[in-house]
């Protein structure tokens, strides 16, 4: 029998309350099981614009987001980047069989992550198997989302792309929508959405004020986004 120490059960405690639990890979671990979860993880805070692991730094770590919004990019030697990716609330980044990070995750806002070091990973995919399952899922799914950007910056056109971004956007969990997707709350500066979709700042700003002008959305304070006409949006999109 496993004997659960405060700090432990303090840790039990949290994954029982967790919001994102069900969304993410720990899911797959049955609740009274949840000690042993508790006792594998760390709970680490990184600041908004704060690194979390470095392209070609050792692989040592698997982070789970509980909340907050993650990118990851590639840099080439002479500067240049490309966002590859966001992650969010109850997803991943760094996958445990790779030996060192092919990308850097950086905190696009404060984000609060479960840190699983290998071992402690590896073990707990023996006690439970399940795991392999739901995260090969998961692994799919992001695969499916890097098509659909590889598609998105080979074929569409900058309003297309905006349109496209806005709407995935929108179906994030994690977003405070008005019960059906019609408001988001952008964490990400425009730079870096032209960054993610191959576009300048200036086109992303462009293709945004078309958009208000058309009264397709409105855009608030705090790069907040209302989608006003989605049947459009949609159309615009390609979807």
């Amino acid at each position: 029998m496993i004997k659960i120490g405060r700090r432990d059960a303090e840790c039990e405690t949290g994954c029982r309350s967790c919001s994102v639990r069900a969304a993410s890979f720990c899911s797959a671990i049955p609740t009274q099981d949840l000690s042993i979860l508790a006792s594998s993880r760390h709970q680490v805070q990184f600041g908004r614009r704060e690194t979390i692991v470095r392209e070609g730094d050792p692989m040592l770590s698997f982070f789970n987001i509980t909340s907050g919004v993650v990118k990851l990019y590639r840099s080439l030697p002479d500067g240049r980047t490309q966002i590859i990716g966001f992650r969010y609330p109850g997803e991943f980044f760094a996958i445990s069989a790779i030996h060192r990070h092919t990308s850097t995750a950086e905190a696009v806002t404060d984000v609060e992550v479960c840190r699983f070091p290998k071992s402690r990973l590896k073990r707990l995919m023996n006690i439970f198997p399940q795991l392999q399952t739901q995260l090969l899922q998961m692994s799919c799914r992001h695969l499916a989302q890097s098509e659909d950007q590889i598609f998105l910056l080979g074929r569409k056109t900058a309003r297309e792309k905006v349109a496209s971004f806005l709407l995935r956007y929108s179906r994030e969990p994690s977003q405070n929508q008005n019960g059906n997707g019609r408001y988001v709350n952008l964490p990400m500066t425009r730079t870096e959405v032209a960054d993610f979709l191959g576009l300048t700042t200036e086109t992303v700003s462009r293709v945004l004020a078309n958009l208000v002008r058309e009264n397709i959305i409105s855009i608030g304070l705090s790069r907040s986004v209302s989608l006003i006409d989605i049947d459009s949006l949609s159309k615009i999109s390609g979807n």
